[in-house]
């Protein structure tokens, strides 16, 4: 009990509040002495603004952006409140919002950057300060922003190795419950649709669970060369991609394999036990490394499988099926895979757990840092992204426009602390429709709650330290559950912003209300101008991600293609195609998510591309099974079968490319294909053997070679067939789409011929 609380209280959202909530409450204590509230109140809003700068990253780049941060808040603050009231103050406030908003094209610091800039710029016109008023405010929030750098990086002395302890946790955590969906699978009629698109989402979170111990463990290059505990977490890294590759890459036939074993279920029922536990061994490490415990096993999962084994020799001796040959071999691949996993989660325990941790990791990651996603602050890039195309522009364009209808409204009304109007629509705002609506409805609902959690509190405790106490909780519990439960962390938020109006002032009932009208103005602002002014339906971006997927797929087979034919080590531009393989479906993934969020109306092709989503994602993991086939067998030099089977498979996906691209587009959805593929699966087995008897003549060496020839063939057959379905289905959208062009057209000459 007492390590599932430290378990929940221990991680990183904590401390980043706690950061927060020291930086904003010490300026308090130090200046209220003197009765500097105005100098501590502006130190507490510059350290707040700074914190979305402080994103996990290595020392240097932490303080660079922090430091950019803490210089930003005051400045818009500065250049906004010595042009107030003057005419050239709108261009120059669109101008700074426009511009903040367009940093976001370089990645996820500068959307934090940018972020911060906006509150800022919301913020910056609460008060009305001039002259000498106007500097010293400019330089308390500057103070507290670099005051809120310097709690960082006390926090990040505290405890460094922390936050990638943390993730790796979590890692562990995700792929174990990877596994546990596997397990699901053999359940007799499981929901084999469900399980994978819950698998699917798994992997949208793992995806950036891996970058981010990417950059921590790649960007620290001088604590992962000489520190023990990060080259242990990296070769531990390391092997929970593995496992989760092995498992992406191996699927079975459940319904067969329970017709099969039919008059012997039992040994279905101990296999799915010992996937399970796969998951529990794994969940068991991450639970220790996280509260930083002595691990100890619970299983023996090599007894386990053994047992298995002497269960399936039992079956065959019983001579209880009719297709004992079939039900042996299909199993045997079933314990081939354990074996596989049962051999990297050894390797896990081992990394993890063993005292002394002296292995050599800079020949084995030598090239892991061109595996981290580039980031180039180039003039060019922001270039590129000015015009209608990008989501970016479309997203500035469209936020500025609401912010500044908000100022507008709030002038014209002469709202009490109008400002809220602005923070409502910069915290909410997003460049989808679905996440902008369901934060709308969260922060409406949060803001209510929280205002009469704080009323009620400020009539049944009238003393002043008790609910100043109260609302230094408020704020850590408010700023620690904004990141994982916006409407309870907006809740809280909302809470201690009242109490701290109820501590100084007595119409906090005012400021409750106006504070609710303000957040759903905001909301409706939001709601509306994502709706209306040049939305992003998601529809249109699921295309590009589909055919970043596809094309990311191909390459990986293209990959998988010259490794078969040429062997040897593993090359990196074999290891960059899988990884952005995974990326990739991981991300067609998350943009169907967020398209079914938005209006049934905007969700086109909502059953086809849901199809196309999960065949990508079947595509990639029979794909990754050939590539670890050949990566842990001696294989044979690659057949022309093969070639031609793979060549076939490409040709597929170049073609669904160029579908999505619309290229040709009538011509490649009409003519029939020349491509002369008519092998079926038994002309690839005589092709095969034909080659292996002109080679070897010993018959136990071409059974064993044909066993390969078996496994390989049969996934090539089904990689080729899942390429035909993905072209199928992306050439009915695409005749539906034209279908739909022609329509719209022939509606419009109606309109003009008959008016």
């Amino acid at each position: 009990m007492l390590g599932k609380a430290r378990k929940f209280t221990d991680n990183t959202h904590l401390a980043d509040s706690l950061k927060i909530t020291i930086s904003a409450v010490v300026p308090f204590l130090i200046l209220m002495p003197y009765e500097a509230f105005n100098w501590a109140f502006a130190a507490a809003i510059g350290a707040m603004l700074t914190a979305p700068v402080d994103i996990p990253s290595n020392k240097k780049d932490k303080i660079i952006g922090l430091t950019v941060g803490a210089f930003t808040v005051p400045a818009v603050t500065f250049a906004l409140s010595i042009t107030d009231g003057h005419w050239y103050f709108y261009p120059i406030f669109v101008f700074i919002l426009f511009s903040l908003s367009m940093i976001s094209v370089y990645g996820h610091r500068a959307n934090m950057l940018s972020f911060t800039g906006l509150l800022a710029a919301s913020l910056g016109l609460a008060h009305s300060y001039e002259g000498k008023d106007l500097l010293l405010h400019c330089l308390m929030l500057l103070l507290g922003g670099l005051f809120y750098l310097v709690v960082s990086l006390a926090f990040n002395l505290i405890r460094p190795k922390r936050y990638v302890v943390l993730q790796t946790s979590e890692c562990m955590e995700l792929t174990a419950d990877y596994l546990k969906h596997r397990g699901q699978l053999w359940d007799k009629g499981a929901n084999i649709e469900k399980i994978t698109e819950e698998q699917l989402n798994i992997q949208v979170h793992l995806n950036e669970v891996h970058e981010n111990l990417r950059e921590y463990l790649v960007r620290n290059k001088a604590n992962t060369g000489n520190s023990s505990n990060n080259r242990r977490l990296l070769v531990a890294f390391s092997t929970l991609v593995e496992i989760l590759e092995i498992a992406v890459s191996t699927s079975f036939e459940h319904s067969k394999l329970h017709e099969l074993f039919k008059n012997k279920p039992e040994v279905i029922k101990s296999y799915q036990q010992l996937a399970y536990h796969f998951a529990e061994t794994i969940n068991d490490i991450a639970y220790s490394i996280n509260l930083g415990t002595k691990y100890k096993s619970k299983y023996d999962l090599s007894k386990e499988l053994g047992e298995i084994q002497l269960m399936l020799n039992n079956f065959v001796k019983s001579g209880d099926s009719d297709n004992m040959v079939e039900a042996v071999v299909m199993f045997s691949n079933v314990l081939h895979y354990a074996e596989n996993q049962i051999s990297k989660i050894h390797a896990l325990e081992k990394t993890l757990t063993e005292k002394a941790f002296t292995a050599d990791v800079e020949e084995r990651f030598k090239d892991l840092e061109k595996f981290l996603t580039p980031v180039h602050y180039r003039l060019e890039t922001l270039k590129e992204n000015l015009n209608f195309t990008s989501t970016i522009f479309r997203h500035a364009l469209r936020l500025t426009l609401t912010i500044l209808v908000g100022l507008i409204i709030s002038k014209m009304f002469d709202l009490l602390n109008g400002y809220w109007i602005l923070l409502t629509i910069v915290v909410i705002m997003r460049p989808g429709f679905g996440l902008t609506k369901q934060r709308s409805f969260e922060r409406v609902i949060g803001t209510v709650l929280g205002g009469l959690f704080a009323i009620g509190l400020l009539y049944l405790i009238p003393n002043g330290t008790v609910i100043a106490y109260i609302t230094v909780l408020t704020m850590i519990i408010g700023y620690w559950f904004s990141h994982t439960d916006y409407k309870v962390g907006v809740t809280f938020i909302t809470m201690y912003v009242v109490l701290i109006y109820g501590l100084l002032t007595p119409n906090f009932m005012d400021v409750m209300i106006y504070r609710i009208v303000d957040t759903i103005i905001g909301a409706l602002l939001a709601f509306a101008a994502n709706y209306l002014l040049w939305p992003s339906w998601e529809f249109l971006n699921v295309n590009t991600h589909l055919k970043k997927s596809i094309e990311a797929n191909k390459e990986y087979v293209k990959e998988i293609t010259l490794y078969y034919n040429e062997k040897g080590e593993v090359t990196l531009p074999y290891k960059l195609a899988r990884k952005y393989a995974f990326i990739e479906i991981g991300n067609l993934m998350a943009s169907f998510q967020r398209m079914i969020q938005e209006p049934k109306s905007k969700q086109k092709y909502r059953t086809e591309l849901y199809e196309l989503a999960v065949l990508n994602h079947t595509f990639l993991s029979t794909a990754a099974s050939i590539g670890i086939y050949v990566q842990s067998h001696t294989t044979t030099k690659a057949s022309e079968a093969f070639n031609v089977v793979m060549d076939y498979t490409i040709g597929n996906l170049k073609q669904t490319i160029a579908l999505l691209e619309d290229h040709n587009n009538e011509e490649i959805a009409i003519i029939e294909r020349t491509e002369n593929f008519n092998l079926s699966i038994s002309y690839l087995k005589g092709i095969r053997e034909y080659e292996l008897k002109k080679t070897y003549s010993d018959d136990k060496q071409i059974q064993s070679l044909m066993e390969e020839s078996v496994l390989v063939i049969e996934q090539l057959i089904w990689l080729s067939s899942l390429s035909e379905k993905i072209f199928k289905i992306t050439a009915s959208i695409a005749t539906m789409k034209k279908s739909e062009e022609d329509a719209s057209m022939l509606s419009s000459l109606r309109k003009k011929i008959i008016p």
